[in-house]
């Protein structure tokens, strides 16, 4: 029986993160978790949509940042917001929204 050639392994870029972009992507969570924090005073309640920020926008603060809209679609700082963001994100109680709004307004204006 012929024996198949053995496996090649992948390539050394894909087997693991290069150090620093492992540290740069820590040190974005540790600041998205920090941001969380304090758009609601230390209290926590946000810190429930970190994982859902992280896997969908990268714990990237511009990509956050881009779903501000020019043009508001409801009144409100709530529909400075693109709707995208909540239906991502599950945001459902009013309160989380104003919360994200006001955040991510304060950050649109860095």
């Amino acid at each position: 029986a012929k024996q198949a050639p053995p496996a090649k392994s992948p390539p050394a870029a894909l087997q693991a993160r290069p150090a620093a972009a492992a540290a740069t992507e820590d040190a974005r969570e540790r600041e998205l978790h920090e941001w969380l924090l304090a758009l609601d005073g230390g209290k926590g309640a946000l810190l429930r949509y970190l994982d859902v920020l992280k896997r969908e926008f990268d714990s990237d603060f511009t990509q956050i940042s881009a779903v501000r809209l020019a043009e508001p679609v409801a009144p409100g700082i709530v529909g400075t917001v693109d709707p995208f963001f909540w239906e991502v994100c599950s945001v459902k109680t009013i309160g989380h929204r104003l919360l994200f709004a006001k955040g991510i307004a304060a950050l649109s204006e860095k």
